[in-house]
Order: C-alpha cells, then sequence, then structure tokens
C-alpha cells in the first residue's frame, strides 16, 4: 500500500482499513507522534515527519536532475 497525501480523513482511514490488525494498531499507536508512515518492500515503517521530508526533498532533487533543472 502506498501511502501519499490523502485529500480526506476518510481516505486515510479506507487506506488503514485495508492493513492487516497488527499494522492498523501500529499506525494507530505511532498517530499521536510526529511520525508518517513509509512502505519499504511491502513492510510498513513509522518515521520522523523530518525523515519523511528530507525523503521527498531528495525525490525532487532527483526528479530534476533527471529532467534537467538546476537543484537550489
Amino acid at each position: 500500500m502506498k501511502y501519499g497525501l490523502c485529500s480526506t480523513m476518510a481516505d486515510e482511514i479506507k487506506e488503514l482499513s485495508g492493513l492487516p490488525r497488527e499494522q492498523q494498531e501500529f499506525v494507530l499507536e505511532n498517530l499521536s507522534h510526529d511520525y508518517s508512515p513509509i512502505e519499504i518492500d511491502g513492510n510498513m515503517y513509522m518515521i520522523p515527519q523530518e525523515v519523511n521530508d528530507l525523503i521527498d526533498n531528495l525525490a525532487s532533487q532527483v526528479n530534476e536532475l533527471r529532467f534537467g533543472k538546476e537543484i537550489h
């Protein structure tokens, strides 16, 4: 399951309902913290939001390099 930006809480709950119970509990327990879920090779991990922002930033930079744009 890929996590991206969900438009509504209902979308997030729908995505969560597709996870096995153990993963649902893991995600829900960590909601009170500033963590974001990430899936790697079919495994769910909760990472700090700052790390998630870093990953997003690096992915953007890779895409900019791929398309020949300058990185600032």
